[in-house]
């Protein structure tokens, strides 16, 4: 190729999302706006909206136990009155009066009470009806005194508390009196809708309490208990209450009940009521976070079902038309495989109907089968030798240049020496040169086909070589470079797209003689012909590239095959030329821990800068290299799977092997 920098202007554009990411974005909009709705919904809520949603509902559950505790004491005490006033009651000794309260009394029995008596106006009892065993918790009810609603704790009965409702009889000749059973008024006390730690009670305003989960009042906040006591209003609050651990503030409500002096309250410490609101937080995130972990397994599941197989099938039809490698990754547009399979489906369009015209096309008796590649020099086709039938490669050289008759002729002339020179060499390692045609505007080579692939796409594949995988493969390079240097032909361009890896195993040097072709067809000046980062310091100095030189391209081979980059750095190509003239060598043993040190030695010296330093022969190297491969046991496959691995490309190392690295002497710095 010709050396030289081509300045342009850089476009840029935003390139549309992949399919994956439109799939991701599309579940994410579908399933993440719920979630963040209720999350922000939780975020804002902060301590004192928390504390006034706590403190109205328990404003509710105050009322609504105010509410039914109301409710059932009215319906007792509307059983009393109305017992109280039936004439029956007339006389309440009588027989008819007795049989009066054992009815009543066999009708509320559903009711929850207990017993129905008639005191005198001076409180003694005249006569009872009662519930079997009931009668010491009904005594004591009956001795706690007369009102309206009394409620007697039945602690000298040893039993659970009763209700006490009393009425008038006519005339004043005393009371109607019902003991009612007080569980009912519990179970109004214990709400569904409240937190398991909040507190909902009925309490006296004398301070006992009526029911609730608490026996007394005296673990309250005292200013909640004086203000809800007073009975005169309902509210709510925060109160300060102090405990071991210090203050403690408790969210409370508290609603009287009309008629009596009965009080409700509602509270639960604030604590419970943050730790309730952190659990929803957590419990959102929770929700977030599976969310977001469904929409990442339905997008792996849409990579593995949709997006992978519409980049293999664009990768194939890039493989099929020569446009890119048989990965999945595209070669197009990144991540956007829609407009990567349209563009592959229109080369592949293209390709078929160049298949078609290339059936015809013929150059001398070669038929074209196919274009395998381009590049400065010209192109290379698939070709088949209708006379022989074999396939072919031919690689078709640009003379469109060259205008003068005479020039031209001495052109043809030197081209077909160097190809008669090499055909002749008959190596394993070098690629075979079958025929050599002039045709108008340029000429071709007819040659060996390869069935594999060359060592830049295998780098490209695998970026790396194994130590024992770059000594076999120097070896065979370095054995087809001595057999060319044998008959003094020098490559002048030995890279890795010039090496052809073959299925079988075979390496093989490819263009011998062709850029010192090119070089000769070049119009006066200074062009350099060769490719940036291989090419020896001398020829960049205007020196000839000889045999050293071709040596010191092996070497950047060798090197570039072990760490994955060529060893000058340079952003450009004349960066990339001053680094080979003047810049460090990168150290391997950093990007090759299990470097051998013979190697590396080795290396260093082809990489030499003076001429004078590099090894002696392609031969000699060819010998250092076998002796290492043996020395290893290395094997060389193409795959790095493949069962039954050779050890060389060709044939069994012959060398004759040497005892030290005749290469092991310090190297000069520039």
């Amino acid at each position: 190729m010709t050396l030289g920098v081509t300045l342009g202007v850089k476009h840029f554009r935003i390139r549309p999302p992949g399919l994956l990411v439109r799939v991701a974005l599309a579940l994410a909009a579908v399933g993440l706006p719920p979630v963040l709705i209720a999350t922000a919904g939780l975020v804002r809520i902060n301590r004192e909206a928390l504390y006034e949603q706590v403190l109205h509902t328990h404003i509710v559950a105050a009322r609504s136990a105010a509410d039914r505790a109301g409710a059932l004491l009215g319906a007792r005490d509307a059983l009393a009155q109305s017992a109280a006033g039936s004439p029956e009651l007339a006389d309440p000794g009588s027989p008819r009066a007795q049989e009066f309260l054992a009815r009543s009394l066999h009708e509320w029995t559903g009711l929850g009470v207990l017993a129905v008596a008639v005191v005198n106006a001076a409180g003694e009892e005249v006569v009872r009806a009662q519930v079997r065993g009931e009668g010491e918790r009904v005594a004591a009810a009956l001795r706690a005194g007369t009102g309206l609603a009394v409620f007697a704790t039945g602690a000298g009965a040893g039993g659970p508390p009763v209700l006490r409702f009393a009425a008038p009889l006519p005339q004043g000749a005393g009371s109607l009196v019902l003991v009612c059973d007080s569980a009912p008024l519990a179970e109004l006390v214990r709400p569904e809708e409240l937190d398991t730690q909040a507190q909902l009670l009925l309490a006296s305003r004398g301070g006992k309490v009526v029911a609730g989960s608490v026996a007394s009042l005296a673990g309250l906040p005292p200013a909640l208990v004086k203000t809800a006591l007073s009975g005169k209003i309902s509210g709510a609050g925060r109160f300060q209450i102090k405990g071991r651990k210090g203050k403690r503030t408790v969210l409370a409500a508290y609603f009287p009940l009309p008629d009596t002096d009965w009080v409700a309250l509602s509270l639960q410490p604030a604590e419970i009521a943050e730790a309730v609101a952190a659990r929803l937080r957590r419990q959102t995130a929770y929700g977030l976070g599976a969310a977001l972990l469904l929409i990442g397994c339905l997008s792996a599941l849409a990579w593995a079902t949709l997006v992978r197989p519409i980049r293999e099938l664009a990768a194939a039809q890039r493989s099929l038309v020569g446009a890119g490698g048989s990965s999945g990754a595209p070669r197009g547009e990144a991540g956007d495989e829609i407009s990567d399979l349209r563009r592959t489906f229109e080369l592949l369009r293209r390709s078929l109907t160049d298949r078609r015209a290339l059936d015809n096309t013929f150059l001398g008796r070669y038929q074209v089968i196919e274009a395998l590649g381009t590049g400065a020099m010209g192109a290379v086709f698939r070709g088949w030798d209708p006379r022989l039938q074999r396939p072919v490669a031919l690689k078709t050289i640009k003379l469109a240049g060259v205008l003068e008759t005479e020039r031209r002729k001495e052109l043809i002339t030197t081209l077909t020496r160097e190809a008669v020179t090499v055909a002749r060499l008959n190596h394993p390692n070098v690629v075979a040169v079958y025929d050599l045609e002039d045709a108008p505007e340029t000429a071709f080579i007819a040659m060996e086909l390869v069935d594999g692939m060359t060592l830049e796409a295998l780098l490209g594949r695998r970026r790396k070589l194994r130590p024992d995988e770059v000594i076999l493969l120097g070896a065979a390079i370095a054995r087809g470079l001595a057999a060319a240097h044998a008959r003094d032909i020098v490559h002048r361009d030995v890279k890795p797209a010039n090496v052809l890896l073959g299925k079988d195993g075979s390496i093989k040097v490819s263009d011998f003689g062709i850029a010192g072709f090119m070089a000769a067809s070049a119009q006066e000046g200074d062009t350099i012909f060769g490719t940036p980062g291989y090419l020896p310091p001398e020829s960049l100095r205007g020196g000839a590239h000889g045999k050293p030189g071709d040596l010191f391209s092996l070497g950047v081979v060798l090197y570039t095959c072990l760490a994955g980059a060529m060893p000058f750095g340079g952003g450009d190509a004349n960066d990339l030329l001053r680094a080979t003239l003047f810049g460090p060598i990168r150290p391997l043993g950093r990007s090759v821990p299990d470097l051998p040190p013979e190697l590396e030695t080795l290396i260093g010296v082809l990489l030499e800068r003076e001429v004078k330093l590099r090894p002696s022969s392609a031969e000699a190297v060819a010998a250092e290299l076998d002796r290492m491969a043996a020395a290893r046991g290395a094997r060389w496959a193409l795959d790095p799977g493949a069962e039954d691995a050779r050890a060389t490309a060709a044939e069994p190392f012959k060398a004759q092997w040497v005892a030290t690295s005749r290469f092991d002497r310090p190297r000069t710095e520039m």
